[in-house]
């Protein structure tokens, strides 16, 4: 991973983003639990990949699942540990899983909150093989990516949010031709800028992660808006993809 997306993620203000976000996770598990009684899942191991600092996996640990993360940022697989002391957290890279985990297999791979793009598409592309490689024959992927097809019509050129105590301000430029967008974000205290981060990430539209999913292995059994029920419109904000192996 480029190094500026180590120093996003080591950042202490993107740990404060991902704690505002905290009960987020608590949705997010309740559902994935709905979705493994729904698809008669009968096993309890979860790999969440990219664990972020374990806000679904503590969730998932508390309706009993046993849980395994894996993150590239050393200070995420430390805060994971923390929060979740019954789970097992390793520092990582996503596109050496099978590496990483020695050969262990699990029933669910959970990898949510748009954790795709950071590099090009071949190497997601290797990421969902390497999924492929540590899920079980039966088991189920869950992925959740942010909807390109929305994104272009509906992100605003400059956000501003209050993450105390800092205001964030994001200036967003989406490049049509590489579908990825370029985010300079800068952290405001007391009127002057403390902190300005630059990244990019590619945005996917549903046929195009779709056929990286098949290309992996996979078979698209549903997709849904979000944590919900509700089947995935071209027009949703995000979207859930539930897969299991060919």
């Amino acid at each position: 991973m480029d190094e500026y997306w180590l120093k996003i993620f080591e950042s202490d203000l993107y740990i404060n983003e991902m704690l505002k976000l905290w009960e987020e996770g608590n949705k997010w598990a309740k559902w994935i639990d709905e979705v493994s009684r729904k698809y008669n899942v009968k096993g309890k191991k979860i790999l969440d990949v990219p664990c972020g600092i374990g806000r679904v996996s503590y969730f998932l640990s508390k309706l009993g699942y046993e849980i395994t993360g894996v993150d590239i940022s050393e200070k995420m697989v430390k805060k994971s540990k923390e929060n979740v002391p019954t789970g097992t957290f390793l520092k990582g890279d996503m596109r050496k899983l099978t590496q990483v985990l020695s050969g262990e297999s699990y029933d669910i791979i959970i990898n949510i909150f748009n954790s795709l793009g950071y590099y090009e598409e071949e190497d997601d592309l290797k990421i969902l093989r390497e999924f492929r490689g540590v899920i079980k024959d039966a088991g189920l992927l869950i992925v959740n990516l942010d909807n390109r097809d929305f994104l272009i019509y509906n992100k605003p050129e400059i956000i501003h949010s209050y993450i105390p105590p800092y205001l964030v301000i994001d200036n967003n430029n989406f490049d049509p031709f590489t579908s990825r967008l370029q985010v300079t974000r800068s952290y405001i205290k007391d009127g002057k800028e403390v902190e300005k981060v630059t990244f990019s990430q590619r945005y996917y539209s549903l046929h195009e992660i779709v056929n990286l999913m098949r290309k992996a292995g996979f078979e698209i059994i549903d997709v849904y808006s979000g944590y919900s029920w509700k089947k995935f419109e071209i027009s949703d904000p995000q979207m859930t993809i539930i897969a299991k192996p060919m």
